[in-house]
């Protein structure tokens, strides 16, 4: 009797860690957060025409390659709002003082727009957002 209570205990503890390990590794392809992504090597500093707003640009760099960070300060927060895998430099502009071109990716940084090419596929639409030069809000 002992002996099919503890085939079972494990049994259980087998599946809940396959269960678990799923969960996870779901919520982190399909979840994923632009606020958490890694630091990064600074690079550049481009500020927006009123001197308020300021992007900085970060370069992080892993085993994997390289990708490119832009964080916008302005007086009331900090965040990221750019996130492009596969450079290690950009191409950043402000059009006025709200507006972005990273890259060729037009962004209104100031009112909550970002582009993350993570989120670049969809599962229910094939193609790509990326080298898309719209808006990308949420």
């Amino acid at each position: 009797m002992k002996k099919n209570i503890a085939i079972a205990a494990v049994y259980i503890l087998a599946f809940v860690t396959v269960v678990v390990n799923l969960f996870y590794s779901i919520k982190g392809t399909v979840f994923s957060d632009i606020n958490d992504l890694p630091k990064g090597e600074f690079i550049n500093s481009v500020a927006s025409p009123t001197g308020e707003n300021v992007l900085n640009i970060y370069r992080v760099s892993n085993k994997i390659g390289t990708a490119v960070r832009g964080e916008l300060k302005t007086p009331k927060k900090t965040s990221n709002i750019f996130w492009q895998t596969g450079l290690d430099n950009v191409d950043a502009v402000w059009m006025d003082s709200n507006v972005l071109s990273i890259n060729g990716v037009t962004i209104d940084a100031v009112n909550g727009g970002f582009y993350d090419c993570r989120r670049g596929i969809s599962l229910f639409q094939e193609g790509s957002i990326e080298g898309n030069e719209e808006n990308i809000d949420e």
